[in-house]
């Protein structure tokens, strides 16, 4: 009779596992269950932040190999800007073009504007924004890497397929 009640409650727990709630390759009841957060949509917009997160990674690669590395990384800034530091995001937004802005600007003393570039040409427009690129590179990946750090925290990203 013991070894019947045994298969029984074993059947019936294997069968509420099978009902466990996946996201993503992850059982948001275990991570429920195990700490106290506040709901299971917390952990699925975790999640679905982490998701985004693995996007604009790609996204920051492909940017690196295109054409227009600027324009590609003005949006991507954008977009990272919009979901993740929304917090004075008008005023987030305004700093980075200044900062680009300005940055184009000083490199731009910096290569064309000294008295053997004067007429400066197309080679110091390019040495510039080679520079300045590799500034702007390092910003995006500084912010990339700062949500990474936080997201990662949780242990249950582990677990994300």
């Amino acid at each position: 009779m013991k070894k019947f009640i045994l298969g029984l409650m074993s059947i019936l727990f294997s069968l509420a596992n099978a009902h466990a709630e996946i996201y993503h390759g992850i059982d948001i009841d275990e991570v429920y269950s195990q700490s106290d957060w506040s709901s299971k949509n917390k952990i699925k917009e975790i999640i679905d932040d982490y998701t985004i997160w693995l996007q604009y990674n790609h996204e920051f690669t492909s940017c690196t190999k295109s054409d227009s590395q600027i324009d590609c990384m003005d949006e991507l800034a954008k977009n990272i800007m919009s979901h993740f530091y929304t917090n004075n995001y008008e005023n987030n937004i305004k700093d980075y073009q200044n900062y680009v802005k300005s940055t184009l600007t000083v490199y731009g003393i910096a290569y064309c504007l000294n008295k053997y570039s004067i007429p400066s040409g197309n080679t110091c427009e390019q040495e510039k924004n080679a520079h300045v690129i590799k500034l702007v590179k390092q910003y995006i990946k500084t912010m990339l890497l700062q949500i990474e750090n936080k997201i990662r925290v949780f242990s249950f990203i582990k677990d994300y397929k």
